[in-house]
């Protein structure tokens, strides 16, 4: 009786292992089921199952155990094509015509956009459309001549003085979407600025101020709105070009520092952030060259109010104006 009693307690400890997935190891049955998918998955596997309800059999330790099912064999493939489609575009390279630009799937470069003009400006077998957008974040060129943007600061209390900035560009992120007919859009997601050199306002007989403005970062809030338009000769040429079809906004973060001041009452020294200031870039002409995989955006504007910001000890900060060439590379 108590060797059927050790005989039965012994069999039900082998099911319950088997069933918790040890393997005598140590290793948990989806770690071993791991291991397996890693050392195989340069071969596509096929699973196929033959019996409804799942049954498990064991007659010794050393044993495996069988289960098996009824469903239909699943088998997962990956197809490939000629060239990538992005998004969710799982049209075949076939002679149908998926997105009905009388261009073939088999031909279409953006087999689910529609692009009869199949234009695809970077040469990568992806149509305009459907590509992802060109980024270009690297200063591309020195001032005088590039990445510097002439602007003219006024500071007040009632009474203001007015001093040249130029702000002088180290970088950031500007993209371009180009699409099949001749509209482009731009779009400033970061500009990054340097610190001014010592700036000075001199109102006569009644304060003198040197600030600067450090740590200026330029963000766009809104992505891809502002468009400007090129000719298809041109984008075939490698190099398009027009005119922003409105202002780019923007939002301003940096530092205006008051590092020192004649008369602490009417304006004392100090940091004062910029936490999102809104302001906008001025519209300006937009040019794209592929080969040489350059962005520039060329302002002229002398009237334009980029930001207006007032520091914590009350004088008010405004940059009128916005003059020169900011160009960036891939």
């Amino acid at each position: 009786m108590l060797s059927r009693l050790h005989t039965s307690l012994l069999s039900s400890l082998i099911l319950v292992g088997a069933a918790c997935g040890d393997n005598g190891n140590n290793t948990s049955a989806t770690e071993a089921t791991s291991s397996t998918t890693d050392m195989t998955s340069t071969e596509p596997t096929t699973s196929t199952t033959t019996s409804g309800t799942p049954t498990t059999s064991t007659t010794s330790p050393d044993e495996t155990t069988t289960t098996t099912s009824t469903e239909e064999p699943t088998t997962s493939t990956t197809g490939t094509t000629t060239g990538v489609m992005p998004g969710d575009c799982a049209a075949p390279a076939d002679d149908a015509d998926e997105d009905g630009d009388s261009i073939a799937n088999k031909d279409d470069n953006c087999r689910c956009d529609a692009n009869p003009n199949q234009l695809d400006f970077d040469g990568n077998a992806v149509g305009n459309v459907c590509d992802a957008p060109l980024v270009f974040s690297i200063a591309d060129g020195a001032p005088p001549e590039f990445n510097k943007l002439d602007s003219e600061a006024s500071a007040s209390m009632g009474l203001g003085c007015t001093f040249p900035v130029s702000l002088v560009v180290l970088g950031g992120d500007v993209e371009v979407q180009l699409d099949d007919e001749g509209t482009g859009k731009v779009y400033a997601a970061t500009v990054n600025i340097a610190d001014t050199p010592q700036l000075e306002c001199d109102i006569a007989l009644i304060v003198n101020v040197k600030l600067v403005i450090k740590n200026l970062v330029i963000t766009g809030p809104d992505a891809f709105t502002v468009g400007f338009p090129f000719t298809v000769a041109d984008h075939n040429s490698g190099m398009v070009t027009g005119m922003m079809d409105m202002i780019h906004n923007i939002l301003v973060n940096g530092v205006i520092d008051v590092q020192e001041s004649s008369n602490e009452q009417l304006a004392m020294p100090g940091e004062s952030p910029l936490e999102d200031v809104p302001g906008s870039f001025p519209v300006g002409t937009v040019t794209v060259v592929n080969d040489a995989g350059q962005v520039t955006l060329d302002f002229n504007n002398d009237n334009h109010v980029v930001f207006m910001q007032t520091t914590m000890g009350g004088l008010e900060v405004k940059l009128t104006g916005l003059t020169g060439k900011l160009r960036l590379r891939q």
